[in-house]
């Protein structure tokens, strides 16, 4: 493999598993400094949040200062912001490096579909292929590495991206420039079906994360370790492995729109069935849940990028990515802010964790069926 896509690939996993990583760590940071999961949840978001703010700025600052440069820059800050929240001594000062490393975030994973595009002209839909995998693989291994990492210590989760963030500068040294882009966000928000596409995307996020953080919560009221919640949730990085190349090339055959539909109803479908089956057994039906949302976000998420970038007009690619990654980021920290804040509510009203968990599921799967809707109505 070419090593400028290695580069990029790395880069995309630095930004993903730092965004996720920290969810089943939750209930331990909760314990550190004595808070909620209202409150614990926060630094989660605040990632997030600084992500999703700088992806369009960012974007522009590409065209005046050089993509490739700007990508190595936001390297070596979340490197620094790694460090600095492995020994961050307060809840308040985490969360505002949180919300720093985020911006780093998006200097990285914001630049990684434009970079790609240009250095691989001739095999554009082969590099994105491999971002957007990429992409769905940090985001759903990142729990799994983080729920292993804090077995020894909070701080390890924050170190986690350390590695491939110093693999990805060693080998950025070859990346090109992005090609002048033409029009505005605003041509780009006009174009038919691309709001909607965007708002479906952010949902199926927010269910994704959302459902992460309320199961890490759920297994660590039922006595479960850090790192048994995070071998746990390595089930869907294994079968994204498996299903990932298949749901792809089986959306190209089939047409964007009517898998991402098909993997729409599926989530919806399982995220029935993941409320209600840990009521059953905490261990086995959690293990069955993730098993049968597997299924349905290698067929959603594979279908629905390719279309979100597919209704961007002509020279607006680079604008369609940030967007893209704006969305995914949003989802992502509503999700765990919604998680967080329903467990909290629910634990209050509910005679017990286990139907607050239920209850915050079916509230997370309701945003998914509105995510399902906007994709029919589109088609």
């Amino acid at each position: 493999m070419d090593s400028r896509l290695v580069a990029l690939l790395f880069g995309v996993l630095l930004g993903t598993v730092s965004e996720s990583s920290l969810a089943p760590a939750l209930p331990l940071l909760a314990r550190i400094y004595g808070v909620g999961s209202d409150t614990a949840q926060q630094a989660v978001s605040a990632g997030l949040l600084g992500a999703a703010l700088a992806y369009l700025p960012v974007a522009w600052l590409a065209r005046h200062l050089g993509a490739a440069r700007l990508f190595r820059l936001g390297l070596i800050l979340h490197a620094a912001l790694a460090l600095a929240l492995a020994l961050a001594s307060s809840l308040p000062y985490l969360i505002l490096l949180r919300l720093a490393q985020g911006v780093a975030t998006a200097m990285v994973v914001g630049l990684v579909p434009g970079l790609a595009t240009s250095a691989f002209p001739q095999a554009r839909g082969y590099a994105m292929g491999m971002v957007a995998s990429t992409v769905a693989t940090g985001t759903l291994l990142g729990p799994a590495l983080g729920g292993l990492a804090a077995t020894w210590g909070l701080s390890y989760v924050f170190l986690l991206p350390l590695p491939v963030g110093l693999l990805a500068l060693l080998l950025s040294g070859n990346l090109p420039e992005l090609p002048r882009q033409e029009g505005s966000l605003r041509r780009l928000l006009e174009a038919s079906g691309f709001l909607q596409a965007l708002a479906a995307t952010s949902l199926y996020f927010l269910h994704t994360l959302g459902t992460t953080v309320a199961l890490a919560f759920h297994l660590g009221a039922e006595g479960f370790s850090p790192s048994a919640i995070g071998t746990l949730l390595l089930l869907n990085p294994l079968q994204l492995l498996l299903l990932g190349a298949w749901a792809g090339r089986t959306a190209d055959r089939l047409g964007y729109n009517r898998m991402a539909l098909l993997g729409a109803y599926l989530l919806v479908a399982a995220g029935v069935g993941f409320a209600l089956l840990p009521l059953w057994h905490p261990l086995w039906g959690s293990a069955l849940g993730l098993l049968l949302l597997g299924i349905g976000r290698a067929l959603f998420q594979a279908a629905n990028n390719a279309l979100v970038l597919s209704l961007a007009p002509g020279g607006l690619e680079g604008l369609a990515s940030g967007a893209l990654s704006v969305a995914r980021a949003l989802g992502q920290a509503l999700g765990s802010a919604l998680a967080g804040g329903s467990l909290a509510f629910f634990y209050a009203v509910l005679p017990n964790h286990r139907l607050a968990f239920a209850a915050t599921l079916l509230l997370l799967t309701g945003l998914m069926g509105l995510s399902a809707w906007l994709v029919r109505a589109r088609g």
